[in-house]
């Protein structure tokens, strides 16, 4: 509480200085500090409450005087927060975290033109982001920008003029038998290993492979309950990392699957494994709720971070390509060298490797939990049409 000169109590945020004169001071919603001054404590309380009650009632930045980045937080709790899972809304904010580092962030709505938008859209085009990360960043500012025209607050959407970059379809990534064989062999001895040929042998992505549990493996049925997703991050802009469970990502990922032999050999090894880690780190073992029946932990029975994997892969690319260099100088010869790849190269692998081999269309789809053919038909152009049953015939693991 804020005094007088004589020590009198003034209330919250006011307080009166050396030259007599009285200052009010508040943060807004959007945390920003707000000073005003005068000699008469009535009129000056008569405009703190004034300017505060606007605050809280989204009128004290009336309209298109509100910045970019302002209009954005409040755009989340309008549309979105407790509209759409959290993990969705700190998705939201790391696709518009490029806004915040551009000049467009603090431009006012009614100042920003379409020029702007363009101009970030070819900065990040320039830099290498991503065709899809650029679209949903457009897709973003642009359902802001409308709801910000319903509002009234601005008259034009700039998005309306934006033109996107030119897309450049990429090959998805996939390893040779060569490769593959290679990096195995050399994986052997790293403690990711089990997961990598997991990945390999039925294709899932590598947060549903991190996400699964015991309950969803059945041996004597002989398939996989594939129902959650693993995660390792905020989900709060003031919150720490952590762990959590998603549902996968589209209706046609919650799926249950056959338990191909190769994969159903890998998961029984881990079996044994984690039952002897339990024994050794009987005091150290985590077993807290829901983390408590997971297929791939740590040694301590804690779930296994993407982040950790994408370095232990690029840790086997590593000493693989230092290893064949060596042996490829003494051989006199060119060397093999792998190229750099994250986790989900082994699920294109896994579906090229059953387009190579004729399992059909349909199942393929149905197998990995695409949503649609087109997906599916981005590894391979050509739509085969053999019998289910080649599935099991195909060996995706020539090491293990």
């Amino acid at each position: 509480m804020g005094k007088d000169l004589n020590g009198r109590e003034l209330g919250k945020g006011i307080s009166q200085r050396a030259d007599g004169n009285y200052m009010a001071r508040y943060v807004d919603r959007y945390k920003k500090r707000h000073t005003f001054y005068g000699r008469d404590l009535k009129a000056l309380r008569r405009k703190l409450e004034k300017a505060r009650y606007e605050s809280e009632q989204g009128m004290f930045l009336s309209g298109g005087n509100i910045t970019l980045s302002e209009w954005f937080e409040e755009f989340l709790k309008l549309y979105k927060e407790g509209k759409v899972k959290e993990t969705t809304v700190y998705r939201i904010r790391q696709t518009f975290s490029p806004c915040k580092k551009n000049i467009v962030g603090v431009m006012k709505l009614q100042d920003i033109r379409a020029i702007h938008i363009q101009q970030l859209i070819n900065e990040l085009d320039e830099k290498g982001f991503t065709y899809g990360t650029i679209r949903l960043l457009k897709s973003l500012l642009n359902e802001m920008f409308k709801k910000a025209v319903g509002n009234g607050y601005i008259l034009i959407n700039p998005c309306d003029a934006v033109v996107m970059p030119r897309k450049v379809t990429y090959e998805a990534r996939f390893l040779t038998e060569q490769e593959q064989e290679m990096f195995l062999e050399v994986a052997k001895e790293y403690s990711h290993y089990d997961i990598f040929c997991a990945c390999l042998s039925f294709g899932a992505r590598i947060g549903e492979v991190l996400g699964l549990k015991w309950s969803d493996v059945d041996f004597e049925k002989k398939t996989i309950n594939i129902q959650r997703t693993l995660h390792y991050s905020k989900v709060k802009e003031n919150e720490s990392c952590h762990f959590f469970f998603t549902t996968p990502k589209t209706e046609t990922s919650n799926r249950e699957i056959p338990l191909l032999p190769e994969t159903e050999a890998i998961l029984k090894r881990v079996h044994k494994k984690q039952l002897r880690n339990r024994m050794l780190y009987a005091t150290q073992w985590k077993n807290e709720e829901p983390f408590d029946d997971m297929v791939f932990t740590t040694q301590q029975g804690m779930p296994i971070r993407y982040g950790d994997v994408n370095r232990t892969i690029k840790t086997v690319i590593l000493k693989a390509n230092l290893q064949e260099e060596e042996l490829a100088k003494f051989e006199n010869r060119e060397p093999f060298t792998l190229k750099p790849f994250t986790p989900h190269c082994f699920r294109h692998t896994f579906v090229t490797r059953c387009k190579i081999n004729g399992v059909p269309y349909e199942t393929i789809q149905l197998y990995v939990g695409h949503s649609d053919k087109e997906t599916t038909a981005y590894y391979n152009h050509e739509k085969p049409e053999i019998d289910i049953s080649t599935l099991n015939k195909v060996s995706f693991l020539s090491v293990v």
